[in-house]
């Protein structure tokens, strides 16, 4: 089998209510959407969906990245080769981790095809029945999260996280709100996004402790992995790294430095599943946990990383997998579904979805500023 052809589509859906955290409000999400096609008729879907303001690549450069530099570098190659695809994607260019990650899904998705088994046999089964989630409630009034929080929790969700920014009064008063709300049982972790310095991180993660915080997730900018450690040692709670580990060598890093207790495998901004099994191992070495985070993804991006989260078994606590929520349009035909606080995964081969050619071409992003259609009418 071999590699023949990749597309990339890029689009636009629609949140269905703004979402803000310490870095931005979004109204929408861009997304890459990649399709590998062999000469045995197979083909895989991915998606990337960057977050600009942290990590740069916006889908226009991951466009250009795909077709320009990685594509001719891996069309011809057998798909299973991931070593070298990696390697040669790796020589191409340097960097650009979420046009990697669209490739590296579809990858996946097409290996799995290919053997005609749900990803997560390819990965190495099943570790648990099921993949919780935990619901994520942006910057806002205390009382106003705290009802969302508790509508949540009703529809099943067992775990929460809280953004937080500049405000650290703010981040105070919404976890107390919303631990009044939902009561002592639903873990709560806070997740500042780097607004924080050393010292301000660690005397706002000990006050928060009177609320049995679950984790403080990245509260110092991803840069100071001696920061972080220093705010490591000081509390209680404990600290999930995030926007500081991209890659194994990042993991590396911080173990030594002792600069969490537990990695967020955002595996958009590490290049997929490939680099994340590779940094999951490393931690697992360590004893050191880990989550997989998210970047809001549509139904793609959240069915692939959904199959590694079913599939390792050193991933703790529920995961951030819940973007198909946010959004009121999808490009496959069967958007993946969250239920009762666990996300779906399918027992169907690859990640168990069909692209929609109709969304494709009416979610097409039209540009930065362009907002993209109004919801089509369910059946």
């Amino acid at each position: 089998m071999k590699i023949t052809k990749i597309d990339v589509f890029l689009v636009s859906t629609p949140f269905l209510q703004p979402q803000t955290m310490a870095m931005w409000t979004s109204y929408k999400k861009d997304h890459a959407i990649v399709r590998i096609q062999t000469d045995e008729g197979i083909y895989g879907i991915g998606e990337s969906v960057p977050l600009v303001a942290e990590f740069g690549e916006p889908v226009e450069s991951i466009q250009y990245v795909i077709q320009d530099w990685l594509a001719p570098a891996i069309i011809g190659e057998d798909p299973f080769n991931l070593e070298a695809i990696f390697e040669k994607m790796f020589n191409a260019v340097r960097g650009h981790l979420f046009a990697k990650c669209a490739i590296d899904f579809a990858l996946y998705d097409l290996m799995a095809k290919a053997l005609n088994v749900p990803l997560y046999k390819l990965l190495g089964g099943k570790t648990r029945e099921k993949v919780p989630v935990t619901w994520v409630i942006g910057i806002k009034k205390p009382e106003e999260a705290a009802k969302e929080a508790l509508s949540f929790v009703e529809r099943g969700f067992k775990e929460l996280k809280l953004k937080a920014g500049k405000d650290w009064r703010l981040a105070i008063d919404t976890l107390k709100a919303v631990r009044e709300a939902v009561g002592w049982d639903i873990p709560i972790r806070v997740d500042p996004n780097q607004a924080w310095s050393i010292a301000r991180a660690i005397s706002v993660t000990k006050r928060m402790e009177r609320y049995e915080l679950q984790l403080m997730e990245q509260p110092t900018p991803a840069w100071d992995l001696d920061g972080l450690a220093e705010v490591a040692k000081a509390v209680d709670t404990p600290i999930l790294i995030d926007e500081g580990v991209r890659t194994p060598e990042d993991a590396v890093a911080a173990i030594r430095k002792d600069a969490a207790d537990m990695i967020n495998l955002k595996i958009g901004k590490i290049g997929g599943i490939f680099y994340s099994r590779k940094i999951n191992a490393i931690a697992e070495a360590s004893d050191i946990p880990c989550l997989v985070g998210s970047m809001l993804e549509g139904s793609i991006g959240t069915a692939a990383s959904t199959h590694f989260a079913l599939a390792a078994p050193n991933l703790k606590f529920a995961h951030d997998l819940i973007g198909p929520l946010f959004r009121a349009d999808d490009v496959v035909k069967d958007p993946i579904k969250v239920e009762k606080g666990c996300v779906e995964v399918r027992e169907k081969p690859g990640i168990g979805l069909e692209l929609d050619e109709g969304k494709l071409e009416y979610l097409k992003y039209k540009g930065r500023w362009a907002m993209p259609p109004a919801p089509s009418k369910k059946e």
